[in-house]
């Protein structure tokens, strides 16, 4: 019962999926539900090959890019767009790691936000466009499972930026020692080409993402793992892009 209610918290945190069950937060959901982001993830990667099947061939490639790009953004509720924008704001202040925080928890939103979420989802619809005709549906499921792994294995190993917040809270019963199970979620890559190549690639992007945030912000608050995210899911879309554009594989 704790397993599966520990699963239905990673649900309620990180999607807009209407589950109404009320869940204690305490050790052992609070370990389970980190334990599980990644499979949330997969959770969205379905929804999403579901709609690309349905739509496929009655609409065009554009509109069905821009609804799949709509609809990864819609089911975490902005969450991870937030951070995004939140860790934009704090890193172009060009303030030191104790003021760069401080912006983070501001509410305000200000002009390198936008941008920077601009060209974000920009070049994002664009790599989608570019290979929508192409890609395998798996792909399409591994990629919101992968960018949620790599959030999760950054949660575990870097250093938290501050004590209070919510990777704080994640972070009260998991640690480096969880990091052997986190990564067997990556196994599932191993059944096409295409998905281990972008595991390699979300592995390279995790450690660039980690000695950045360490570097910038001191480590990893509740925004940098949003902005991992969002972040690394543009990269495995650039990556697509390549292999397509290329034709590597």
């Amino acid at each position: 019962m704790a397993m599966w209610r520990g699963i239905i918290l990673a649900v309620q945190f990180l999607t807009v999926l209407p589950l109404r069950m009320q869940v204690d937060w305490n050790e052992r959901t609070g370990r389970i539900a980190v334990l599980s982001f990644p499979l949330v993830g997969a959770m969205i990667g379905a929804l999403l090959v579901a709609q690309h099947a349905l739509l496929f061939g009655h609409i065009s490639l554009l509109v069905l890019s821009f609804l799949l790009l709509f609809s990864s953004i819609f089911l975490s509720g902005g969450l991870h767009a937030d951070g995004w924008m939140d860790c934009s704001d704090a890193y172009f202040s060009y303030r030191d790691q104790q003021r760069r925080l401080e912006i983070m928890s501001d509410s305000r939103v200000g002009a390198f936000a936008v941008l920077s979420l601009f060209f974000l989802l920009g070049f994002r619809f664009i790599f989608m466009f570019e290979t929508i005709a192409h890609f395998s549906l798996f792909s399409l499921f591994c990629l919101p499972l992968l960018s949620r792994l790599g959030m999760t294995l950054l949660l575990l190993t870097a250093p938290l930026a501050k004590q209070t917040g919510m990777a704080s809270s994640f972070r009260q019963h998991v640690d480096r020692r969880f990091v052997p199970f986190v990564a067997m979620y990556g196994g599932v890559c191993l059944f096409s080409r295409e998905t281990l190549v972008l595991f390699l690639a979300l592995m390279l992007f995790y450690v660039i993402a980690k000695a950045f945030v360490v570097k910038q912000f001191g480590g990893v608050t509740g925004d940098v793992l949003g902005a991992f995210i969002e972040g690394s899911e543009t990269f495995l879309w650039f990556v697509m892009w390549l292999l397509h554009a290329f034709a590597i594989l």
